[in-house]
């Protein structure tokens, strides 16, 4: 019986995830973006260097959804303190799968004794294949690099390559982050940065100035991008912010 109830339940989110990607392709259907700096990207893929794309937690909504199809894998940090239940886990539970079904692989560190052995287990699935995370994710400081991605490319070969984003309208969410989220019939814009490389056995003292550095490509990407979308034809960014 509880057999035949885990197939159920499966069969349904099938269903549910597969509907939301139905509809969010309809909505991302009216947005015009434009990427500048693919070419660094392509360069990597033609040398067989996997990437991993680099970008700031609030600005994660445009890059996500243009490079569904580079068949990257996405590191989900999990809040392990007792409040972090109810419908907020439900919320991420549901958007994990979202995201695996437009064609991400999820490593989900709640299915991890610990986070530091979710961490190793993205090491491992990095040095086969190409990845994306957030510098200042999960939980800011906003816009400030932490030492996460140069440590990932170190110790699994990855090269850092830096994405900026910005939106000519939409929502900014009230959290640490200011989430940005565009409004239908939205412009956007986004900037690949040349590629960063972290050498295996690089010291603590070189490890920082890759972090100094990528913290720097970060900021001057989306900086490029503002600057891209305010040359498009006059338009500015127009964001509004919401509640929780």
């Amino acid at each position: 019986m509880l057999k035949l109830k885990g197939l159920a339940f499966r069969g349904l989110l099938y269903i549910a995830t597969g509907a939301l990607v139905y509809l969010f392709r309809i909505y991302d259907s009216t947005m015009d973006i434009r990427a500048w700096g693919l070419e660094n990207l392509r360069l990597l893929k033609r040398t067989e260097e996997r990437p991993l794309l680099v970008l700031w937690h609030g600005k994660g909504f445009l890059p996500i959804t243009y490079f569904h199809a580079e068949h990257l894998c996405l590191y989900a940090s999990h809040g392990r303190s007792p409040d972090y239940s109810g419908w907020r886990l439900a919320s991420r539970f549901l958007t994990l799968r979202f995201i695996e079904r437009m064609g991400y692989r999820v490593l989900d560190a709640s299915e991890f004794a610990s986070e530091s052995r979710g961490v190793l287990r993205f090491v491992k699935t990095l040095k086969e294949e190409g990845g994306a995370i957030a510098a200042d994710g999960p939980g800011g400081p906003i816009f400030q690099a932490k030492p996460g991605a140069c440590f990932l490319a170190k110790k699994s070969g990855v090269t850092l390559v830096p994405v900026g984003a910005a939106i000519s309208k939409g929502v900014r969410l009230d959290q640490w982050d200011r989430f940005e989220i565009p409004s239908f019939f939205s412009r956007g814009v986004l900037v690949v940065e040349e590629p960063i490389r972290v050498e295996a056995g690089c010291s603590d003292e070189v490890m920082e100035q890759a972090r100094i550095e990528l913290e720097k490509a970060l900021n001057r990407a989306n900086k490029r991008a503002q600057e891209r979308l305010e040359s498009w034809g006059g338009v500015r960014t127009a964001t509004k912010g919401i509640g929780r």
